[in-house]
């Protein structure tokens, strides 16, 4: 077969970067020796339940392997897009077909390795009892389904992007879109729609519904046999795979040529890249705009792709709340409901802005462009500052439109109820916080340049953004706050705000020490801004000459990221040399 030496090469890289066998070996010496102790430890006790308890730990573990599978195969097809060799595989004589078994099947050798690994102890719970034999069959056909999923939508995600970190995080949002739409929308029908019975198929097409049923060991629920249910669900999981390596399959058919044939392309693949990336008209008024005060505004906004992913995210969930809107005309307008949507709405927000700054300069560094362009008289200054202002062109336009929306959301909140004037009070605190977080999202230079100084130091924007922002607690806090106002459905006349001392106090002491902090911190937030701007300017051509780290590097784990990459002592002496020649030759 023409594609084994692709699937050869690419297990090689395997054993050299990730070293799967002695992963395995791990996995094995972990999964046997834990299951032991855990009969030595269980076994005086005489529980009926031991090996019911031990089948749920065994999967546990399976279940951590199918979640990490996206971080060892997303990047298979990313990396030759990334490095434009793609190509020139098609162009050695392969097929389509062949270039994607080839990456299928070394993607799906590498992720199945640990979950294999694990296989032989899976029989030891029904052997020494409290496990049936239907459950026995269900979690290790269901496990491997699972896993295929997972490895389905990361090939989904690698073909999409060229960047591995942002592969694995597509591959995330679709998995978990797929697993949780579907029950939310069972969900919503039971809480918003009481009177109906909602349709079981809304649980039966998500990928989760069979884990779940495995979890709680087969228990017959909903008024059907969980068994049936679950092999119901197996074949569906099965086709929602083979739909993702389809999507996978014909994306890789239609995205391998080079970019420059795409621009120039007529009809329909011409008019959907110019949707997506702006047209020669956008291109030119952008030039006309900058080409004299900064030309590298101009080269990091000319694609406005970053900016057209915000407007669809956008645009999407205007629709899915204006359906919601039509399916619940009454329980659905209410005012935890607003506040999740605005929290939710500038969160993305925060993500994608941010996402776009790491990318945006991530990729020239990748590709060799800044060592070219820091030969001409452009200043690493001007390169700084044309990403922010490109980020500017590209973003104000939509928080403008936010800002828009949620003042309308602001006075829907005034009608769906009735209000007292402590509420009233509360409710305006609540949104003039909002409100001011989506205005300060185009105006935090402080985030957006600490993001990028991380990923021009690693290259890779997924991880960058990642290592800045995190999980924002407070905003989740707020988040699952809301959640819990409308667990029994979206009441007009939910519990909160209130109005009580309690409510009135709080808000009274938030705003206060908020208002005291920007006060305060007003000149220290700048003077961090204008450190990381002043360190990215001066550390820029240094940086931009270092090799760019494997994404396997160890050093990951270690790196504080607010310093440069820890390449070593050899390293730093080399850019001390450098930095004492500079000053001397001025």
């Amino acid at each position: 077969m023409a594609c084994l030496p692709i699937i050869e090469r690419e297990l090689r890289v395997a054993l050299r970067k990730r070293r799967p066998t002695r992963s395995r070996l791990k996995v094995a010496a972990a999964a046997a020796g834990g299951a032991m102790l855990f009969l030595l430890l269980g076994g005086p006790t005489g529980s009926r339940n031991l090996g019911r308890e031990l089948d749920e730990l065994l999967c546990m573990a399976g279940l951590y392997f199918v979640v990490r599978a996206p971080r060892l195969t997303a990047g298979v097809l990313a990396e030759e897009r990334r490095n434009q060799t793609l190509g020139l595989l098609f162009l050695s004589g392969l097929g389509a077909g062949e270039v994607f078994a080839s990456k299928f099947l070394s993607a799906a050798l590498v992720a199945f390795t640990d979950l294999l690994a694990l296989f032989p102890m899976l029989a030891l719970p029904f052997l020494i009892g409290g496990v049936s034999f239907e459950l026995f069959l269900a979690t290790i056909f269901g496990l491997p389904a699972l896993m295929l999923f997972a490895l389905a939508v990361s090939l989904l995600g690698s073909v999409l992007t060229q960047d591995d970190g942002t592969a694995v995080v597509l591959a995330m949002v679709v998995g978990a879109g797929l697993c949780v739409l579907m029950p939310a929308i069972y969900l919503a029908q039971t809480h918003f729609s009481p009177g109906a019975a909602p349709s079981l198929w809304w649980l039966r097409l998500s990928p989760a519904y069979g884990p779940h049923l495995v979890w709680d060991g087969l228990r017959s629920g909903f008024g059907v046999e969980a068994v049936r249910e679950f092999w119901l669900n197996l074949g569906v999981t099965f086709v929602w795979s083979a739909l993702c390596l389809g999507a996978a399959s014909t994306a890789l058919k239609l995205l391998w040529r080079d970019r420059e044939e795409k621009r120039g392309s007529a009809g329909w693949l011409g008019r959907w890249h110019n949707l997506i990336h702006g047209t020669a008209q956008e291109r030119r008024r952008l030039g006309r705009v900058w080409l004299e005060v900064n030309p590298f505004v101009w080269l990091a906004g000319r694609d406005r792709q970053p900016a057209t992913l915000a407007w669809g995210t956008l645009g999407g969930g205007v629709l899915l709340w204006l359906v919601c809107w039509a399916a619940w005309p009454v329980q659905w307008p209410s005012v935890p409901n607003f506040f999740l949507t605005a929290t939710l709405l500038n969160s993305a927000l925060g993500w994608m802005i941010c996402q776009a700054a790491a990318r945006s300069i991530a990729e020239p560094r990748r590709d060799g462009i800044y060592e070219l362009l820091l030969t001409t008289p452009l200043r690493p200054s001007d390169v700084v500052w044309g990403q922010l202002e490109a980020l500017r062109w590209h973003f104000h336009p939509l928080l403008r439109v936010v800002l828009g929306l949620e003042v309308v959301m602001l006075l829907a909140g005034l009608v769906v109820r009735g209000w007292s004037g402590p509420a009233l009070a509360v409710y305006f605190t609540l949104w003039a916080s909002l409100l001011f977080w989506t205005w300060s999202l185009g105006r935090r230079r402080q985030r957006v340049l600490h993001v990028m100084w991380i990923s021009l130091n690693c290259g890779r924007p997924a991880h960058a953004v990642w290592r800045s922002l995190g999980l924002n607690s407070w905003s989740w806090i707020w988040i699952l706050f809301n959640l819990n106002n409308v667990k029994g459905g979206f009441s007009r006349f939910p519990a909160f705000p209130t109005g009580s001392l309690v409510e009135v106090a709080l808000m009274s002491g938030g705003a206060l020490i908020l208002l005291l902090v920007v006060l305060i911190k007003r000149k220290g937030f700048w003077d961090g801004a204008n450190h990381w701007e002043r360190r990215l300017t001066l550390e820029f051509r240094e940086i931009v000459r270092e090799p760019l780290p494997d994404p396997t590097d160890p050093r990951f784990k270690k790196w504080d990221v607010r310093e440069r990459f820890p390449w070593g002592w050899e390293m730093v002496q080399h850019q001390l040399y450098e930095r004492l020649s500079r000053g001397q030759s001025r």
